[in-house]
């Protein structure tokens, strides 16, 4: 939640209207399901409804001048839906240049189709056919925040996707704890659910005052309407030993918990129970925000506790859920009733190499922001297939994994995308030097004009040989030989990699990234 509470009464005067019916009425497994069969059954209707609205019949949509530019009005949209399917039409658009990639989207770069140019703000992709009943905020993990406007009909159908993700999972009766700064969405999720969280605790103080005091109006409203909400309490990032004995004393009180939180933070609290010597077995994770790699599944499952991973971004809602009979570690799937994907290939910066650009497309009305055709900066692998599990036989056939930020990682004009990274930090270090992935990170920074890399190694580990795990680093970068070799030998040379010896650094929003690029 953000300041667009206090400068906009109507939020306020929305939220207590409308609040008491949302809470007095939880949403059951059959009406989602329900929902989520009608939103399969319509997904073409619904786009084109969504286009004729928002986008054909709003004069600011950024996506009328794109679709413009390359000659597609609203008929010519419905025919080639309607010859070439959702997908077909929306892979078409792509390749005649009406697409948004994550910086456009943000705002933060101009946007060049052929000779035309274009200057979107953020704010332009507003849903216009919605109010707001409260504002969250993108965590700003690749550059500033945006406000984001959201309707409490998004929330149900964000509890939708996740009811049905409940259900194959066996989650459907558990009592749920939040450790993230931002909650707000997720507590109102399972509210919805009939299954109000127990705590939400934030893990990086303090709250910003809007925040803060928008969570505390929630809290006593909810009160008021029997329907409690919890206030906000702090729980140090650093403190999951205490995490760990927080949750071992609620399953001894016969409890099955769901903790919503980072990958990197799951890891840490499996790391201190087993410390501890502490079975988590009872937890299930829900974890947002990172990839959730083998290294990270096992260090979670040996301490007893599950996980069960969701894949979303703020702008644009729950896009995927783990799947009930995974063939990776994040094989989930995605919600094809809410969303169109597709994929486009590009370079990572100006000599990076070339990744299939994950391409979202909304299908809800009630979506806070227009998506056609934007990247969510990630990238990784598509299929359709039958699994077995009971979203797989609801028709969600689309899964996703390998999921990965394409977001370079580079220094002294040398590129490497961020999959070898994952591994080096997750495996490669922990096996030579002690720890889990989560006590390792990267930190690109500029200084004097000049990028460096800086290599965090958590003071937890004890002593290490700081010039052996930047060699170790740099050679497991250069594995695969040939141009990352020499990427690899040119940082090594250029002293573009040094190891600093404290904790890892949080994003604002409290997310421990693998790597961050400081500002």
């Amino acid at each position: 939640m953000a300041s667009g509470w206090f400068r906009d009464a109507g939020i306020l005067a929305r939220l207590t209207r409308d609040l008491p019916v949302f809470l007095r009425s939880p949403l059951t497994y059959e009406q989602a399901s329900a929902r989520a069969a009608d939103r399969l059954r319509n997904r073409e209707t619904r786009f084109l409804t969504i286009a004729e609205r928002a986008v054909y019949g709003h004069s600011g949509s950024p996506y009328l001048e794109l679709l413009r530019s390359c000659g597609c009005e609203y008929g010519d949209l419905k025919t080639l839906v309607a010859q070439r399917g959702l997908e077909g039409a929306m892979s078409h658009l792509a390749a005649s240049g009406v697409y948004v990639t994550f910086d456009e989207f943000k705002g933060r770069r101009e946007v060049v189709r052929g000779s035309r140019r274009f200057a979107f703000r953020d704010v332009d992709f507003d849903n216009p056919q919605i109010t707001s009943h409260f504002e969250v905020r993108s965590g700003g993990t690749r550059g500033p925040a945006t406000a984001v406007k959201t309707h409490l009909d998004f929330v149900t159908e964000l509890a939708t996707s996740t009811a049905l993700a409940f259900r194959v999972h066996g989650l459907t009766g558990h009592d749920h704890i939040i450790w993230l700064v931002s909650g707000v969405t997720p507590m109102l999720i399972y509210a919805r659910l009939g299954r109000p969280p127990l705590a939400w605790l934030y893990s990086v103080d303090p709250l910003p005052f809007t925040v803060r005091a928008g969570s505390q109006y929630l809290a006593v409203l909810s009160r008021l309407l029997g329907r409690p909400l919890p206030h906000p309490a702090f729980h140090d990032l650093t403190d999951p030993s205490g995490m760990a004995a927080r949750l071992a004393a609620l399953l001894g009180a016969g409890k099955k918990i769901t903790v919503t939180t980072y990958a990197s933070s799951a890891v840490r609290i499996s790391a201190a129970a087993r410390e501890q010597g502490l079975d988590l077995r009872g937890v299930c994770y829900i974890t947002l925000g990172e990839p959730f790699t083998t290294g990270k599944r096992t260090i979670v499952e040996d301490s007893g506790a599950q996980a069960l991973v969701r894949y979303a971004f703020t702008e644009g809602g729950i896009l995927g859920y783990a799947c009930g009979s995974p063939r990776e570690s994040d094989d989930l799937h995605f919600f094809t009733d809410c969303y169109g994907l597709g994929q486009r290939r590009r370079p990572v910066g100006a000599t990076g190499p070339d990744v299939d650009a994950f391409l979202v497309t909304s299908l809800l009305p009630s979506a806070p922001k227009i998506l056609l055709n934007v990247e969510t900066g990630d990238y990784g692998l598509i299929e359709r297939r039958e699994c077995g599990c009971e979203m797989g036989t609801a028709g969600l056939t689309t899964h996703v994994s390998g999921i990965r930020s394409f977001e370079k990682l580079s220094g002294e004009g040398m590129t490497f995308v961020q999959t070898d990274l994952l591994r080096i930090l997750d495996e490669v270090l922990p096996a030579k030097f002690g720890g889990t992935g989560a006590d390792y990170q990267v930190l690109e920074e500029e200084e004097n004009g000049i990028l460096r890399l800086s290599l965090i190694i958590s003071p937890r580990l004890g002593a290490v040989d700081e010039e052996r795990a930047r060699d170790a680093f740099l050679e497991a970068l250069g594995h695969e030989g040939g141009l990352e070799r020499l990427g690899a030998e040119f940082w090594r040379r250029a002293n573009t990699v040094t190891v600093k010896r404290e904790w890892p650094k949080a994003t604002k929003a409290g997310k421990i990234l693998p790597f961050q690029l400081l500002k």
